[in-house]
């Protein structure tokens, strides 16, 4: 088949592995482009937990300043009814900004979680060595907004049948999560999945691939990632939505 080849770090993108001929050529039509990962001949999977990257004690993002649309604090401890969900649907990126323009958010920040390395940084969860997700952390006033909606609208948003990719970006970062405070929520998150999932099969999808979990740890990214979209208004946005109305 050829040989794998890997890029290092483009500014503060992770690295890019493509499979070349046996000359070490890439295919002709092969794009490598910022923030991208493309695997052609290998599908992405997790990788052994005791294979997986070891991290670091202490945070990769300390001091995190306060939220730079809402300017409320991204890290807890949250007052009194607020309430929190974890959120993976793609590239973090266009999912943060979706939930800080909702009604009801009152707090949203990006980070990892889901897999084994604690404190991982951007470029580690990238090379798919610590099976963590890139996820959305959702502040919320239940009062305001419910679980339901913020279900809903990530579901609507993206792709849930991918497994480890959405669109062009691959890898298992990339895969549909949701992850709770309580096995309570979890379990009513399972059951509306559940639910999407039959209306997206009778739309002509496959099986829905959506984790759903409770008590899992959260890990902050690094400060560039905070509110991306409004630090870079033009920055790179893919929704991948199946355009099937989540019914639940």
């Amino acid at each position: 088949m050829g040989d794998w080849l890997t890029w290092p770090m483009i500014g503060k993108f992770a690295r890019v592995g493509v499979w070349a001929n046996s000359g070490g050529n890439l295919p002709r039509h092969t794009a490598v482009m910022e923030g991208m990962a493309f695997f052609f001949g290998r599908a992405p999977e997790l990788t052994d937990p005791d294979r997986t990257l070891p991290g670091r004690p202490d945070p990769v993002l300390n001091n995190p300043r306060p939220h730079a649309v809402l300017g409320t604090p991204i890290t807890g401890p949250w007052r009194e009814g607020q309430k929190r969900l974890l959120i993976g649907i793609g590239c973090f990126w266009g999912a943060e900004k979706m939930y800080w323009e909702t009604p009801g958010v009152e707090s949203t920040s990006v980070g990892y979680g889901g897999g084994v390395t604690p404190n991982p940084t951007y470029r580690e969860v990238c090379s798919g060595a610590t099976n963590h997700v890139e996820l959305v952390e959702v502040v919320y006033d239940p009062e305001q907004i419910s679980l339901k909606e913020l279900v809903r609208m990530a579901l609507e948003a993206h792709d849930p049948t991918q497994g480890y990719r959405q669109g062009n970006d691959v890898g298992t970062q990339y895969r549909s999560a949701f992850y709770t405070d309580t096995e309570e929520e979890a379990e009513q998150i399972r059951q509306w999945v559940t639910e999407y999932g039959k209306q997206l099969e009778q739309a002509g999808f496959g099986a829905i691939t959506t984790e759903v979990a409770a008590g899992q740890d959260y890990y902050l990214a690094e400060d560039e990632h905070q509110q991306y979209l409004h630090k870079v208004p033009n920055g790179y946005c893919p929704h991948h939505s199946t355009g099937v109305a989540c019914g639940i």
